[in-house]
């Protein structure tokens, strides 16, 4: 701690006396988490292709799966191995290797600290090396991103900066982990402004993000040259009559899109809930997807291989169709079941099938119109992304830096769009926040709001002894009660304690002279018997919105299995209290 302060000091002395401003020297942090996470990129790939290689291929070679015949179905072993050896990962680092974690990152990096854990840079290579290269139906972009927003933050907590420049340079490095895999520096920059960001774009946060995504991109084409993950058809938009077309299929892809993200986790609950020991799932999902890729190898591993043969010579729109299918059927049970990725490669898989699926139907159509399909399959990348991600920026960008055709960007646009449409008014959220938003968790309504919402009720309420007034108290005793009490609103009891009402001073005031009603009234008809609750385990967000509907100040908390067994009283002064005591922790610098 003692050589890191002093290191730090160094660092501030030497740009003190250069002179360098804090957002010179911001965009100077973002050079070198450009450099890392280039060298991120590179170790997941190398990863990749090493398990691959020595477990995949040596695998299928022992097993003679090759060789054809009945050996074939012994093929499902090779990711079920998979599986197993995420084991000891998970036994060692519980909650950090398993399923799909992008949700959790979002949650941590926009309503935490942005507090990520150094595990995450060789966890993010190791377990999704080992999920892609046995043949696992996953990406690596979410390691990637992951990997590249925990260098960020490494970079961020060495100098202890506050929230909100770790959240910045945690975006630069999800920026450079992207452009770097994709060869892509414009796709990088707006994924990690529409979905790290979420839209939270300024000149303070654009330059260091764009920075690092240049500066990733050059230093993956010194590693790896210039290339591309895969080669794109030429494009060539034949006339503006086509661009109703692409609408069509925007149209459809919406649909789709919107299948995938609730078909993912049924899925995934439905791995949740099963009864089947822990440890052993991914083993388990792993077996079901290499059965599927026994009459759909394309689904397993890196999915990036077959982009070419999909562009050079695609499956008839039936055989698509049903690839389609099976990819989303083994990428959800892949990541539901516990395996370790991504959902990116997955994603545009499809939108790469369906795209020339579609290209193909509208060929039949509408010949005249449709006079090359080839172009619907990288469209159709673009707008299935979108959909399924909500962020259309990184959609279109990515399309056109694949092929580096502009003529790509009025399609993309309008096939986007539409997708995009269509989705959300079928399902609002994208496949990232979908998990979040069943936590009553809604990114896309700002820090603050969301802020409420992390923070549970039973965490803050006042649990100690409650004052409560028996239904058959009589005014004249209400109101010698009421002078002994800071409080403003009481809960009405019956006889064996449970909540029948809520009496406030307001619903007292008239009566307050009326002395020859005081032994003749009782609690009960004075109390509102419709009375507003809350349980511990609701958020602050839906306590303060019932406190802001009747313009109150307490909120009874009752057990969820019976709603009128009282076990709590939560104010609007508890809520304030809370939200300020969680934003100023928030805001602190922090370490490490």
């Amino acid at each position: 701690m003692l050589s890191q302060k002093k290191y730090v000091n160094k660092i501030v002395n030497l740009k003190n006396r250069f002179g360098i401003s804090e957002n010179y020297f911001l965009i100077l942090l973002a050079l070198w988490i450009g450099v890392l996470s280039a060298l991120g990129n590179w170790g997941l790939r190398f990863a990749i292709e090493l398990v691959h290689d020595y477990l995949f291929v040596s695998g299928s070679w022992v097993l003679g799966v090759a060789e054809g015949g009945w050996k074939v179905y012994l093929m499902p072993l090779i990711p079920m191995f998979g599986g197993l050896l995420l084991i000891p990962l998970e036994i060692a680092q519980p909650g950090y290797v398993c399923g799909y974690g992008l949700p959790n990152f979002l949650k941590t990096v926009n309503l935490g600290r942005g507090r990520l854990a150094r595990r995450n840079i060789w966890i993010k290579i190791v377990a999704p090396a080992i999920t892609i290269g046995t043949g696992g139906s996953a990406g690596q972009e979410g390691p990637i991103a992951t990997i590249g927003g925990a260098i960020g933050q490494l970079v961020a907590g060495f100098f202890s900066f506050n929230p909100g420049r770790v959240r910045l340079l945690i975006a630069c490095g999800v920026a450079g982990g992207i452009a770097a895999t994709f060869n892509a520096p414009i796709a990088g920059v707006f994924f990690a402004l529409e979905i790290i960001m979420m839209g939270d774009i300024g000149l303070a946060i654009f330059t260091p993000v764009v920075i690092a995504a240049a500066t990733s991109v050059v230093s993956t084409r010194l590693i790896f040259g210039n290339e591309r993950l895969f080669d794109t058809p030429p494009f060539a938009l034949t006339s503006y009559r086509e661009l109703l077309v692409y609408v069509a299929m925007g149209v459809v892809i919406g649909l789709f899109a919107a299948f995938f993200i609730r078909f993912f986790y049924r899925i995934q609950d439905f791995f949740t809930k099963l009864r089947f020991p822990r440890y052993l799932k991914p083993a388990l999902g792993g077996l079901l997807v290499g059965i599927i890729g026994i009459s759909f190898p394309q689904v397993m591993g890196d999915v990036y291989v077959h982009f070419g043969h999909i562009f050079n010579a695609p499956p008839i729109w039936y055989m698509a169709l049903a690839l389609v299918l099976a990819k989303i059927l083994a990428t959800s049970i892949c990541l539901g079941s516990g395996g370790a990725g991504g959902l990116f490669a997955p994603i545009m898989f499809v939108g790469v099938v369906l795209g020339s699926c579609c290209g193909q139907i509208a060929a039949q159509l509408f010949p005249g119109v449709v006079i090359s399909p080839d172009g619907y399959a990288i469209v159709g990348l673009g707008a299935f992304l979108s959909a399924v991600t909500h962020a259309p920026l990184t959609a279109i960008f990515l399309a056109y830096e694949l092929t580096g055709e502009s003529q790509i960007i009025l399609p993309a646009m309008f096939a986007t769009v539409f997708g995009i449409m269509v989705a959300r008014s079928i399902e609002r959220e994208g496949i990232d926040t979908f998990g979040l938003a069943r936590e009553g968790i809604h990114l896309e309504d700002g820090r603050e709001v969301n802020l409420l919402r992390s923070i549970k009720i039973g965490d803050v309420m006042y649990r100690g002894e409650l004052e409560t007034i028996p239904e058959t108290m009589k005014l004249k005793s209400i109101l010698q009660f009421l002078p002994k009490s800071r409080k403003t609103a009481f809960p009405v009891v019956d006889s064996e304690g449970l909540l029948s009402g809520i009496l406030s001073i307001q619903d007292l005031r008239e009566l307050v002279y009326e002395e020859e009603l005081e032994d003749l009234i009782v609690a009960k008809e004075l109390a509102r018997d419709k009375v507003l609750t809350v349980t511990a385990q609701d958020h602050l967000g839906r306590a303060l919105q019932k406190i802001g509907s009747r313009n109150i100040d307490y909120l009874p908390v009752v057990a969820e299995d019976n709603p009128r067994h009282l076990v709590g009283m939560i104010s609007r002064q508890d809520i304030i209290s809370a939200y300020n005591r969680a934003l100023l922790e928030r805001e602190l610098p922090g370490g490490h």
